[in-house]
């Protein structure tokens, strides 16, 4: 009879953005254990606050089912001898297993004949199992850092402080860190920090929140926001919507409580951005606005304990918040005292990266390659685009960024405002590090696109010619970051632009810190791109086959990647596509490991089936040219249709590889140049077949 598992880790408390993780790879690993191991369940999940991280899984199966194993002994030849005797091969081999010769069969295997055996093993039993699951559930799981406590060589993310283990109402003998699995668990800290008695799944969630601790995140969670819902409308103000931080507050804590708290009106002065991140940076606070979206002198903080006396909890909030908004205030007027343009030249005291010079030596490289690309897509914006990038990392050395580095870019964009700079130029600079997310924001004006394209090239282009390139997970520098941005930006903007040249261009201003010839970082950054591009095409719905077919003719003009895609997808709808598909995928069987044009003469077709396939041939390119030359994709592949009844009759009724080496020749060379009319928009033989 199936029995459910309750397995609690409490730990020291973990850091908020480790729980969710956490959580995830606890599930994970479990599953993992359970399938390996033949053990069935009906559910399976995972709960976690700061001090618990939590599985429960309903419906365990009691034990392994029996299994049948086949065991492979040595050559039949060897184990019997010519009148059939078993020899001491067989009867060893079945002495091994505890079996006689009489069970032992014979099997015809690729090696020959081999004697063999099926033996059923016995399922053990879960809680038999359970101890060894748990454990490596323990140690398996992974944290950004873990440590060691006391004399213990295990290594956890916080130390592990109890254990509780339930299957069914069974305690699981499991013992680690010097602690032993009981069948306990404990409240709150503060408001309940005795031991808790448990019998099962239902009472667990119930007495923990008894005791004071919500342990079901999403319950957890909504309960945080009705808290800092309800702690603004006291002033009749709504909390500025922030999914993240709602998110890691609720992290924080076991059982939410909100607190309102004030501050000084004068410090609604500051910039918004500067409010904002002063209340949320350190203190992991809440703004809250009017109706209309207006800051209030409010914030809302979340608790982790119910106090005796909210005002006191409140005066600490207060207390602490103003000493921020007075350095931040303090730091505002200081910044406003130098014009952003003064402070470039600060740039050239600011390493940008031990092998890749300063700040001031990376904005020099973002000034012109923001002109090259200016000169290309948008010759008027020139003068913009070259002050926005002079300008872009001044604010880097200003104080208040200093103080809160999340303010990079956006402190740019407001003094550049306050000392009388073009908004575009001003916008460009907060612009110009976006998008910091895959699918965040992306530069909504075009010097914005420019810098931030020349600024995420140069930064690409830089680390890879160090040789600084990211490593599975690890990206210190951001890079898979930079080549999505790119991509995103140029197709949302539909940019014609040589990704060879922009690299190029890029590398040509770095050539004093290169390590690694040019063109070798060349052909690794663009691959690299290539890659991102083929995730930001299969985020858009287009199938991973026609991804390949379209990107292995080339991907250097991103935009023109997506039309030829865009109109793969359609003329796919077409019931002669997939013949046609069929016939090319046989066309490049005959012509890909040539390795050189081949001569054709016109005069050489003797078949009608091949003089036929020229003169469609000869008829299509005329009317596809036009087309591909105007990027009408759609149009030349809905031409190319026609080719599909001649490529069929051709491979039906003429034989390529004939001795004639000047026929054979010439048949190849006209299979080339139809080839070559496909590869200018895909490689079709690329895609999976389908039935037809």
């Amino acid at each position: 009879m199936a029995k459910d598992l309750l397995f609690e880790i409490g730990t020291e408390e973990l850091p908020a953005r480790f729980i969710d993780p956490a959580l995830e790879a606890l599930k994970r690993l479990a599953a993992e254990e359970f399938k390996d191991l033949g053990l069935t369940y009906e559910g399976l999940k995972t709960l976690g606050t700061p001090r618990r991280l939590t599985l429960y899984v309903a419906g365990l199966a009691e034990k392994q089912p029996d299994r049948t194993e086949e065991l492979l002994g040595p050559p039949a030849s060897a184990a019997f001898d010519e009148e059939g005797n078993p020899t001491k091969a067989a009867l060893g081999f079945a002495k091994k297993h505890g079996v006689s010769v009489e069970d032992l069969e014979v099997k015809e295997t690729p090696k020959g004949k081999y004697i063999f055996l099926e033996k059923t093993v016995p399922g053990k039993e879960t809680f038999e199992l359970l101890p060894g699951i748990l454990t490596r559930l323990i140690t398996s799981l992974p944290f950004p850092k873990s440590m060691r406590w006391g004399s213990y060589k295990i290594r956890f993310a916080r130390p592990i402080r109890w254990l509780l283990a339930l299957y069914g109402k069974r305690v699981v003998p499991l013992e680690i860190a010097g602690l032993k699995a009981q069948a306990l668990t404990y409240g709150h800290r503060f408001m309940a920090p005795e031991a808790i008695e448990i019998e099962d799944f239902i009472g667990y969630v119930r007495r923990l929140r008894e005791a004071f601790v919500i342990v079901e995140p999403e319950e957890r969670l909504a309960r945080t926001k009705d808290e800092i819902t309800d702690a603004a409308l006291e002033v009749r103000g709504e909390v500025l919507e922030d999914p993240e931080l709602l998110h890691e507050n609720a992290n924080l804590v076991e059982f939410p409580y909100a607190t309102l708290g004030k501050f000084d009106e004068k410090f609604l002065a500051l910039p918004r951005p500067v409010l904002i991140t002063a209340m949320r940076e350190h203190q992991r606070y809440f703004a809250v606005v009017n109706k209309e979206g207006e800051l209030l002198p409010y914030f809302v903080a979340v608790n982790n304990t119910r106090p005796p006396d909210p005002s006191v909890l409140r005066a600490g909030h207060e207390r602490v918040l103003r000493a921020r908004l007075e350095d931040a205030s303090f730091y505002f007027e200081r910044d406003k005292k130098i014009p952003l343009a003064e402070r470039v030249k600060e740039l050239a005291s600011v390493v940008y990266h031990a092998k890749l010079g300063t700040l001031y030596d990376k904005t020099k490289r973002l000034e012109a390659l923001s002109t090259w690309l200016a000169k290309k897509l948008a010759p008027e914006k020139l003068d913009l685009a070259q002050r926005a990038a002079h300008l872009a990392k001044a604010d880097l050395v200003t104080e208040l960024v200093q103080e809160f580095p999340s303010l990079q870019g956006l402190m740019g964009r407001e003094y550049a405002r306050l000392f009388g700079e073009p908004e575009e130029v001003a916008e460009a600079i907060y612009e110009h590090y976006l998008p910091l997310t895959a699918g965040g924001e992306l530069p909504r004006t075009t010097v914005g696109a420019l810098v931030a394209l020349a600024d995420k090239m140069d930064t690409l282009c830089a680390f890879f010619g160090i040789g600084e390139r990211p490593t599975g997970t690890a990206d210190p520098f951001g890079l898979r970051r930079a080549a999505y941005g790119i991509i995103e930006i140029i197709l949302a903007r539909g940019y014609s632009l040589s990704l060879t040249e922009f690299i190029s261009e890029a590398l040509k201003l770095l050539a004093e810190y290169l390590e690694e010839e040019p063109q070798v970082v060349l052909v690794e950054v663009k691959k690299f791109i290539g890659r991102r591009l083929e995730g930001a095409l299969a985020n858009r719905g287009f199938e991973d086959d026609f991804i390949r077919a379209v990107m292995a003719v080339g991907f250097d003009d991103l935009v023109d990647v997506l039309k030829r895609l865009e109109a793969l997808k359609k003329i796919k709808e077409s019931p002669d596509f997939p013949a046609l598909a069929v016939g090319f995928k046989r066309v490049m069987n005959m012509v890909k490991k040539l390795d050189q044009e081949l001569p054709f003469d016109e005069k050489l077709l003797v078949e009608e089936a091949e003089r036929e396939l020229y003169e469609t041939y000869r008829r299509v390119r005329e009317e596809v040219l036009p087309y591909l030359e105007a990027s009408q994709y759609e149009k030349a592949l809905q031409e190319m249709l026609a080719l599909k009844g001649p490529i069929d009759r051709f491979f039906d009724e003429v034989f390529v590889m004939v001795e004639d080496e000047a026929l054979r020749q010439n048949r190849l060379a006209l299979l080339q140049r139809i080839a070559r009319l496909f590869l200018s928009v895909a490689d079709l033989s690329f895609l999976r077949e389908e039935p037809l």
